[in-house]
């Protein structure tokens, strides 16, 4: 009897281990493919002044299976960034009102979402977590991010603004 019901506690461990490969198969999904040239649609709430650091109101994006390039069209001053799409570290300067910046980010996905965290870092040295966006496609193929810029150190509200871009390529 013992024999018997190792037996069958064997054939269900199999077939338990047979169905978890399966169901882990089907909840694959495929990245998003943000490449093209997008134009700025609407930006929410209407905030005067507003324009997402790298895409600006128009931007060319490059996507490959492990990088993701940007290049702000406008408005100017352009803009180019590049992310890997592992998790890794992505460097990216600039001068901004005639200040280094270097902005620090991690890009990760979250099914067919894009996750972006950037930290900032000051000339003065001083770095901050400066935003984090979400990345994704709606049912209309417009490309919609939400941008929450993260408010010093935590002593005044984070702004989350979603801005949506319309595919022109």
């Amino acid at each position: 009897m013992a024999s018997l019901c190792a037996q069958v506690l064997a054939l269900l461990a199999l077939a338990h281990v047979g169905l978890l490969s399966t169901s882990a198969d089907t909840r694959t999904t495929t990245a998003a493919d943000f490449s093209g040239r997008w134009v700025l649609v609407s930006a929410t709430p209407s905030r005067p002044g507003y324009e997402q650091f790298w895409l600006g109101t128009e931007a060319s994006i490059t996507q490959t299976p492990s990088s993701l390039r940007v290049s702000r069209l406008t408005p100017l001053p352009e803009r180019d960034a590049r992310f890997t799409l592992d998790g890794d570290e992505s460097r990216n300067e600039y001068v901004v009102n005639g200040q280094r910046l270097v902005r620090s980010s991690r890009a990760t996905w979250n099914g067919d979402t894009l996750l972006i965290s950037t930290d900032t870092a000051l000339p003065d040295g001083q770095t901050y977590l400066s935003n984090i966006l979400r990345w994704s496609l709606d049912a209309d193929g417009m490309l919609v991010i939400g941008d929450t810029e993260i408010c010093g150190r935590g002593e005044c509200p984070s702004v989350l603004t979603t801005v949506k871009f319309k595919k022109v390529d």
